[in-house]
């Protein structure tokens, strides 16, 4: 796991974008490239490419991964945590997505992981420019990877865009900007398609959902149920108001004391495991908790998290700014550690944490011909299941489906074991009123996985 850097490229793409990219055999197992993009004066997006295991990856599709949060990090959690070719404890994953596909880490909002901007101020605020961001991005990592192997990327190789939590938001807007600029001719790209893994789509369909959902699984009595349906309702009210800033977050952060208070300190992530009151504390995986950002509050009685620090505290962050920034060339730079900036990347997000884009899922399906998945954990608190059957249901209402049978998925998403995972399948097809017979039916499959959690 040296640091054994083969060669240096600095590739000006125009004035905006300037990126380091190092090419060899990087931290773990196949060919990679990385380096950061200067995607706005002073913002940096950092992007980790593991490619196929194969002698032309160019051939094989190309995956974009982009984590929740906002703030998580896809270089960390995406790729240690979840698909990438070794686990955190750097032991090969056996059906890491590598394996077949190139996986390309994308640390979005910029202050996520190793991403970062020079100045707070420079923080996106909106989802409309953190998907600027990532067309920028996209237009610069497109110009690397053809000067590099001399292959066309942006015309042959199949884009998919794979996400979690708040992470799916940002990939069906990410999509949607695509689509209109490829239409455009501002962008060539062969995007095909999504996959949205427990997807913040519809936050308030999803909180709205919470009082029955714990109610129905016996975690709050009827008086509980109705204490955090006050809280929902409140929060409800505040999300939208512009001229009151931040008032929809501290409603949000009051939803979350009351339900740790009326669960007990439920798992949000999976709500049968133990909660941090009935087990060690050592036993508790606080990088687990940092996924979702400011959720930290889940497990807190006395407040929010602690400020910042640069001094690793969990097995993930000691191997992302130890090995991991050693390998890369990273630590040598002055740029900030993975992850110090994450909280700020949350705040900075606060008035967007909440708003929809289930409006852009329904345009990605009137305008385009892209296949959506849409996959969700029975015992997932957070993007709960009755949740995102509510907005599905009312984006389907005149659209029956044309199958829905159980099924078995061959793949092993979120279990890291490489076993398969039970779940039930429906696949919507057009003709319906969101079918333009002028373009392909569009096609939106979901995917409830049978005792699944948030990831």
């Amino acid at each position: 796991m040296g640091r054994a850097v083969t060669w240096i490229v600095w590739i000006t793409v125009s004035s905006e974008f300037l990126a380091s990219v190092v090419a060899n055999n990087g931290f773990g197992p196949g060919k990679q490239h990385w380096g950061y993009s200067e995607v706005r004066p002073r913002a940096y997006i950092f992007w980790w490419l593991h490619q196929a295991h194969t002698q032309r990856p160019e051939t094989r599709p190309l995956i974009i991964w982009l984590q929740g949060g906002p703030g998580a990090s896809s270089s960390g959690y995406g790729n240690f945590e979840e698909i990438g070719p070794l686990d955190r404890t750097l032991k090969p994953r056996e059906n890491s997505w590598a394996k077949d596909y190139n996986v390309l880490f994308v640390d979005s909002p910029v202050g996520s992981g190793f991403s970062y901007v020079e100045d707070r101020s420079l923080l996106a605020r909106n989802t409309t420019t953190v998907v600027s961001d990532l067309v920028a991005f996209l237009k610069h990592f497109y110009h690397t990877m053809s000067a590099i192997t001399m292959a066309d990327w942006e015309g042959s190789v199949p884009l998919y865009i794979a996400s979690e939590s708040y992470g799916g938001r940002i990939a069906v807007e990410f999509a949607y900007a695509l689509a209109h600029a490829v239409q455009g001719g501002t962008i060539r790209c062969n995007l095909r398609g999504l996959f949205l893994g427990s997807a913040w789509l519809s936050p308030v369909d999803s909180i709205a959902a919470w009082p029955q959902y714990l109610a129905g699984l016996g975690f709050v009595d009827e008086g509980g149920r109705e204490r955090i349906e006050r809280k929902v309702a409140a929060v409800r009210d505040t999300v939208g108001q512009s001229e009151r800033p931040g008032l929809s977050m501290e409603g949000w952060h009051g939803l979350q004391q009351t339900i740790v208070q009326e669960t007990g300190g439920i798992n949000c992530y999976n709500v049968l495991k133990p909660s941090r009151k009935e087990i060690q504390p050592q036993d508790v995986e606080s990088d687990e908790v940092l996924v979702y950002g400011e959720t930290l509050w889940w497990y807190s009685d006395t407040g929010p998290p602690p400020p910042e620090s640069h001094t690793s505290s969990n097995p993930l962050e000691r191997l992302m700014r130890g090995p991991v920034s050693h390998t890369l060339g990273i630590a040598a730079t002055k740029r900030p550690p993975w992850g110090t900036q994450r909280t700020a990347v949350f705040d900075a997000l606060g008035d967007d944490f909440l708003q929809s884009s289930v409006g852009t899922v329904q345009r990605l399906l009137n305008e385009t011909d892209l296949e959506l998945v849409v996959y969700s954990g029975q015992l997932d608190l957070i993007a709960c299941l009755p949740g995102t059957r509510g907005w599905m249901d009312r984006l389907f209402a005149h659209s029956p489906a044309s199958l829905s049978r159980p099924s078995r998925a061959a793949s092993s998403r979120g279990t890291g074991r490489g076993t398969r995972i039970a779940s039930r399948t429906t696949r919507f097809c057009g003709p319906g009123t969101w079918y333009r017979p002028t373009i392909l039916p569009p096609c939106y499959t979901f995917c409830t996985v049978t005792l699944g959690g948030h990831r």
